[in-house]
């Protein structure tokens, strides 16, 4: 297989950069088109990203170990260095996600091109780069898109410094991994995991203590990697010791079969219900892709006897835990982010397994061959056009979406932003949506408080501005009327469902 051509082969001499080049430009137009609006808000773990960032821009240079962060101190510094350049804006926590995102797919590539050739290793990329599930991901300012990338990105760099032993690959092994060490808690499971593997198969050639000059300063650049964590563990006991809580984990047999058998399910009959990850409960993944999916597995289950199968099949039943041992929204496709490449390349195996199929059947005749592969190529754009009308239109319509990420919240907050009068400003909201205006809103003269803390605000006289979410609405206006009455409730009104979102009471006293 891994003399096989990728598609496109009438390109000619050109066809492996032009179609690697394509790869990148839709991976590019779904991660960057209207990413300014989409996803439409923020919410509350976003926010508290913001905030972590903005804190380390301003004043801080070593992020603790928090549930805020998801435990992994590399987003933040990244997130730090795009809040200083472009303000603290919705935009400049998703500018990180969609570049790691368009760096996931190319890295892909790399990777299965080395593991099972050029055309599985464009198809694998071509889905990463159009599957809703991978482009909802990839504009969240959570730290799934650094997992998104880690995970090729490892697996490749490990396998060149594997074959290669060269002092630069061996540096670089020990830099993606120390990377690893500070995504949190998938990517030590990711660390862990190739360094495991790794140590078994150089103990079954009789090498792993073969400790020469670039494996020596590769260990050497990777207990800098372990230092660094072992400090911040040091310095986050207490964030740790919830970690179970945060994230969700379950001890209980009965609730992890349920999470496990829905896990399984999440890709071809009922997704992720939550509408920061997904649309709808749909699958995360299309019928073909899903099918093809499925085929790749069993494919690689009959040629298990090859290390590059065996190891694919392994990490997919790895990558696939954290979902299922989490209670936390089962089945929750942000928790398996870290097994998405993997899924991605068992469907790309099925394809390219598909077509092998077809060549056998016509192994002389041209136009059927040809046939074949143009019939894949427009099931592939049409996986793509599925992943465009999802996200962008589906998706990106829908009022659920809104409320997902804090619609109310966000326009309440800009309001604030926006407002040139003179007034003493109140932002008033529920306590998960005080983050949003906390960071967006960084800076600006405003109180922000939660409706039970208005009874004991002090009195204030002069002109007065409090901008309420919907959230908020009924205890604020309860309380408001009552310490301050002869004020005017106004409602804003959502362009998208038409239903009022956020409201504001202003009063001279």
């Amino acid at each position: 297989m891994s003399k096989i051509t990728p598609p496109f082969a009438w390109f000619g001499r050109y066809s492996l950069e032009l179609s690697t080049a394509l790869l990148l430009v839709v991976a590019a137009l779904f991660r960057f088109w209207r990413l300014g609006d989409l996803p439409p808000g923020l919410y509350s773990g976003e926010a508290q990203v913001g905030l972590e960032a903005l804190g380390l821009a301003q004043h801080g240079w070593l992020p603790a170990l928090t549930a805020a962060n998801d435990y992994a101190p590399l987003w933040i510094w990244l997130q730090a260095i795009s809040v200083k350049v472009l303000g603290h804006t919705e935009l400049a926590l998703r500018f990180w996600p969609a570049l790691l995102g368009i760096a996931a797919v190319i890295v892909t590539w790399f990777w299965i091109r080395d593991w099972f050739g050029p055309r599985v290793g464009w198809i694998a990329g071509f889905l990463l780069a159009v599957t809703p599930w991978s482009v909802t991901l990839s504009r969240n300012a959570m730290p799934t898109a650094l997992i998104m990338l880690l995970v090729p990105l490892t697996l490749w760099v490990a396998t060149r410094a594997y074959h290669r032993r060269t002092l630069g690959w061996n540096i670089a092994l020990a830099g993606v991994i120390t990377a690893d060490l500070l995504a949190g808690p998938l990517g030590w499971l990711l660390a862990a995991t190739v360094l495991i593997l790794g140590a078994i198969r150089l103990a079954q050639r009789h090498e792993l203590m073969k400790l020469d000059r670039p494996r020596l300063i590769g260990l050497a650049g990777l207990t800098v990697g372990f230092a660094t964590l072992a400090y911040l563990v040091a310095v986050s006991t207490d964030a740790l010791s919830k970690i179970s809580q945060a994230t969700g984990i379950t001890q209980q047999l009965s609730t992890f079969a349920d999470a496990f058998s829905r896990t399984l399910f999440m890709f071809n009959l009922r997704g992720d219900e939550n509408f920061r990850h997904n649309f709808a409960a749909e699958p995360l993944l299309n019928a073909f892709v899903g099918l093809m999916f499925i085929a790749g597995v069993l494919v690689a289950l009959s040629r298990a006897h090859e290390r590059r199968y065996r190891i694919a099949l392994l990490f997919l039943l790895v990558f696939l835990l954290p979902a299922m041992i989490s209670v936390a929204g089962v089945p929750n496709a942000a928790h398996a982010v870290a097994a998405l490449p993997i899924v991605m390349t068992l469907a790309a195996i099925g394809i390219s397994y598909m077509l092998e199929l077809w060549y056998a059947t016509f192994p002389i005749n041209s136009a059927a061959r040809s046939t074949g592969q143009a019939v894949i190529i427009l099931l592939l754009i049409l996986s793509g056009f599925q992943g465009y009308a999802q996200y962008f239109r589906a998706w990106s319509g829908s009022s659920e979406t809104y409320t997902a990420y804090n619609e109310s919240a966000v326009a309440a907050a800009r309001h604030v932003r926006q407002s040139q009068d003179v007034a003493e400003k109140y932002y008033i909201a529920a306590a998960d949506e005080l983050p949003v205006a906390l960071y967006l809103n960084d800076g600006l003269r405003y109180t922000p408080i939660q409706p039970g803390q208005i009874a004991g605000q002090p009195l204030k006289t002069g002109v007065l501005k409090f901008v309420i979410t919907a959230a908020a609405r009924d205890e604020a206006a309860k309380s408001l009327s009552l310490k301050y009455p002869g004020g005017k409730l106004k409602p804003f009104v959502s362009p998208l469902s038409q239903n009022e979102i956020y409201y504001t009471y202003e009063v001279t006293k």
